[in-house]
């Protein structure tokens, strides 16, 4: 037995055995039983590594597992049969594109309906799954804002999984701003740019940069000036409400 990556079979990056010197066993062995790589192959019908009989990583999930049962008779003839016919726990990964979405709400909903029509739920007497989603695309509000905690407890409740996992792979909101303000431009010029082009990348705001960019330079002004917290509440809920 050998607890080894094999030349050209294996997944790790890091050294591994030789197709030469691993036939170099084949004087002195009847079979080699292979592991650690966590995929299905079988060398000459004589050297066999399964592949791992649970997935223990979900990027593994569609690689074939399972044992190998190998039987060598008097004269040394080997017989190996594959098994993979127990119960395995089900793996699923979703992807679901952010782009054009304006609040975390509405992300949250499309999400929720993505799994309703795509997620394979538990079955009676199975495994629960496992389901990875994925968001992708440019997200158009602040990382923060997505309502992570309520989409896994949503999902479970959808599919009964043991486990549900979320990767966030959005572009965040580029930080490029002001870059054709001219360099002599008064610090008031430079600064009420700088604000409108974040607000711009803020799909929430996006059609509002110029009124939004007086909202926070007045925000700023009043804390600076040490207004009462109440005063400033009451500056942003007039604006936002106008």
């Amino acid at each position: 037995m050998l607890h080894t990556d094999v030349e050209g079979h294996q997944t790790h990056p890091i050294p591994a055995l030789s197709i030469s010197a691993l036939k170099e066993l084949k004087s002195v062995t009847e079979y080699v039983g292979l592991g650690h790589t966590h995929m299905h192959y079988e060398i000459d019908n004589w050297a066999f590594n399964p592949g791992s009989i649970e997935v223990t990583n979900i990027s593994e999930f569609r690689e074939t597992r399972g044992v190998f049962i190998v039987d060598v008779d008097e004269n040394n003839q080997v017989s190996a049969r594959h098994v993979e016919d127990y119960r395995q726990r089900p793996f699923q990964r979703l992807r679901f594109d952010v782009d054009n979405y304006a609040d975390a709400k509405a992300i949250t909903e499309g999400i929720l309906a993505k799994v309703k029509n795509e997620a394979r739920p538990a079955e009676n007497d199975q495994p629960s799954p496992i389901i990875e989603i994925t968001l992708a695309g440019r997200l158009g509000l602040p990382n923060s804002l997505l309502e992570m905690q309520k989409i896994r407890d949503e999902t479970q409740k959808l599919t009964g999984a043991l486990h549900v996992r979320i990767k966030n792979h959005t572009s965040p909101v580029e930080y490029a701003v002001a870059e054709d303000v001219e360099e002599d431009a008064s610090r008031e010029t430079f600064e009420r740019r700088v604000i409108e082009d974040l607000v711009v990348r803020d799909n929430r705001f996006k059609n509002r940069p110029e009124e939004m960019a007086r909202l926070i330079i007045g925000v700023k002004r009043q804390a600076l000036s040490d207004e009462p917290p109440e005063k400033i509440v009451d500056l942003i809920g007039i604006s936002l409400e106008s």
